[in-house]
């Protein structure tokens, strides 16, 4: 879908991170630098400990890496435990955090590390790359931007008529607040109890959006939701509770203008179902809204 298209994996996100080096690789190095090479090191270490976080068949390491300077792009191929690095023309002229389609396969692109750094981000690369690589997943496997609708808005249209209307805001900042319940122990209910009240209030929403709102914001937040859900799951891992709450959870239920709101709300949608089933990933294809699947719980 060309709106949607446009989109897929083009934000750069700011995270927080820290983490073990991972040591011992053979490669042919052809520009890559050491701190490059440190945060591909990370990712498959945490692939180590974190596996495929229920999502069947994600593995990162299964699609070429890119960082890139702007001018060159240092590529990266895994292969069983090795890698070589090949070095190619700059496939986007900016600097981005993105998933790029280089025949039939996709590649994931993130600037490189002292770049990176060098704008200020506070941000741990290796995460990055985990969120686009999941990206690169979503569409190798489950073809999401080519089953698109039709219907659809970009992520920044879709924001700005969302915002410009009150009723439709505040009910959908009430959705963030019924699904920011699954986040807080002290407030936290039945998960049950949780679902129903939350497909309610989204069902009485649904009828005042046109066609092309619900269906753009069932694919924001099924596809960049579930990688922010798996970006945040590495990031608690590679820094900690206290980073993981300060980062995605102490502000993941307030209403933000902008396209932000789409990630909390689908990466909660992604925590809710694991509170209803813990295995609803292992058969999940992106077929279907989120919002569908935990209607599906609910009696």
């Amino acid at each position: 879908m060309k709106s949607l298209n446009k989109k897929i994996g083009y934000a750069v996100y700011g995270l927080i991170g820290a983490g073990l080096i991972l040591t011992g690789f053979i490669t042919t190095e052809r520009g890559l630098k050491g701190d490059d090479r440190k945060e591909y090191d990370r990712v498959v270490e945490d692939y180590a400990e974190l596996g495929d976080m229920g999502f069947d068949g994600f593995r990162p390491m299964d699609y070429k890496v890119a960082f890139s300077n702007g001018e060159k792009d240092f590529v990266i191929d895994y292969n069983d435990g090795d890698y070589e690095v090949s070095e190619r023309k700059a496939v986007y002229e900016g600097l981005v955090g993105s998933i790029y389609q280089n025949g039939n396969e996709f590649e994931v692109v993130v600037p490189e590390y002292d770049t990176w750094i060098a704008t200020g981000s506070s941000s741990q690369l290796s995460s990055v790359i985990w969120h686009e690589s999941f990206h690169a997943f979503q569409n190798t496997k489950y073809h999401v931007l080519e089953n698109a609708s039709e219907n659809g808005l970009s992520e920044t249209e879709l924001a700005e008529r969302i915002d410009s209307d009150v009723e439709k805001k505040n009910m959908y900042e009430k959705e963030l607040e019924i699904l920011s319940q699954i986040t807080d122990e002290e407030k936290n209910g039945d998960a049950e109890t949780i679902a129903l009240e939350y497909i309610n209030v989204a069902s009485d929403r649904d009828k005042i959006l046109s066609d092309e709102e619900k269906v753009s914001e069932d694919f924001y937040e099924m596809v960049e939701g579930s990688a922010y859900y798996v970006e945040a799951s590495v990031v608690r891992y590679e820094n900690g509770e206290a980073a993981y709450q300060d980062k995605y959870i102490n502000e993941a239920g307030n209403y933000i203008d902008g396209n932000s709101k789409y990630y909390h709300h689908g990466m909660m949608q992604c925590m809710l179902l694991d509170e209803l089933d813990p295995q609803w990933k292992a058969s999940y294809n992106f077929d279907k809204p989120l919002d569908e699947v935990i209607a599906s719980y609910v009696k």
